[in-house]
């Protein structure tokens, strides 16, 4: 039976992989002239291809495979089959200093502002814990309802 299993795995990597390797091909091809792979080596596709698609395109599959794999830790940590990146808050604290700066802060804070987000929620976890009786604490809920008034009073006052 696991050899069976293990047949079963390593044919559908292999299938995967050659998904992958098909989507690569096309996305390098694929744009306003389309390059046929026999054309990427030549002086005139040089260009499009090895400083404009490729960059791209392995930026793309990176960003994939890590929200791919952020999504699988975070279902592992929190045994629970729908559980995302967001659930730590990070998305809404990243969105918060996206409208607070309007667009203009540098890289760094964005990405302070995503762990200090996570950092935030887990702090509201352990004293909700803490201080209250031993039990289910829908903490996502809690947070949602008491956050969600500042961010529309936020996107309210960056608008208007």
């Amino acid at each position: 039976m696991l050899k069976r299993q293990q047949r079963y795995d390593r044919r559908r990597l292999v299938l995967l992989g050659l998904l992958l390797l098909a989507a690569l091909i096309f996305s390098l091809s694929a744009g306003e002239i389309w390059l046929w792979p026999t054309r990427w080596l030549s002086d005139d596709a040089r260009l499009f291809i090895w400083q404009l698609r490729l960059p791209r395109t392995l930026a793309v599959v990176l960003v994939g495979a890590s929200l791919g794999m952020a999504g699988a830790v975070m279902q592992g940590i929190f045994d629970n089959p729908l559980a995302e990146p967001g659930l730590l808050g990070a998305g809404m604290t990243l969105t918060l200093a996206v409208l607070l700066g309007g667009g203009r802060l540098p890289v760094w804070v964005l990405g302070l502002s995503a762990v200090a987000g996570g950092g935030m929620l887990l702090l509201a976890d352990v004293v909700a814990r803490v201080s209250l009786r031993a039990a289910d604490i829908p903490v996502g809920v809690v947070t949602a309802a008491l956050g969600a008034p500042v961010f529309i009073w936020l996107l309210i006052r960056v608008r208007g």
